[in-house]
């Protein structure tokens, strides 16, 4: 991978062009196009204004799930200290980027849930990239 210093002593820009950034930006696309397609169909239901609790709930499963699920792509592209950082934003990126066009057209992309759900909507998806970027800190037992 395309991180470290260079003999100058210069570092190394990492490159989404290597075979492990693609690979890791296109598990971010892959999990953003799964989730944003679960909450077009139930999202009325974990994120309705009414329901604190359950929103509440999201939100504490939410933290391990996106920090475990970054984990478990780490191990399995064998992708390990420093190298987790830019995995990570690999992993991130395409959400992040697509979530600015979802949430301002969240009404069109979400007709399933009422306007005032776009708030815990938005907060969950920070919890979320949150958490990923959070993995790159978790140390290996």
């Amino acid at each position: 991978m395309a991180t470290g210093t260079a003999a100058d002593g210069v570092e190394r820009t990492p490159s989404l062009t290597t075979p492990t950034m693609q690979a890791f930006f296109l598990l971010g696309f892959s999990v953003w196009l799964v989730a944003t397609l679960a909450f077009r169909v139930a999202g009325q239901f974990l994120l309705h204004p009414n329901a604190p609790l359950v929103i509440g709930a999201l939100y504490v499963v939410t933290v391990p799930a996106m920090l475990g699920l970054a984990l478990v792509f780490y191990r399995w592209r064998r992708v390990s200290g420093a190298a987790r950082l830019p995995a990570a934003i690999a992993l991130v990126l395409p959400g992040m980027v697509l979530d600015t066009v979802v949430m301002a057209k969240f009404e069109a992309v979400f007709p399933n849930m009422v306007s005032a759900s776009a708030p815990y909507f938005g907060g969950m998806l920070l919890l979320a990239y949150a958490s990923v970027l959070l993995s790159v800190f978790v140390r290996r037992a």
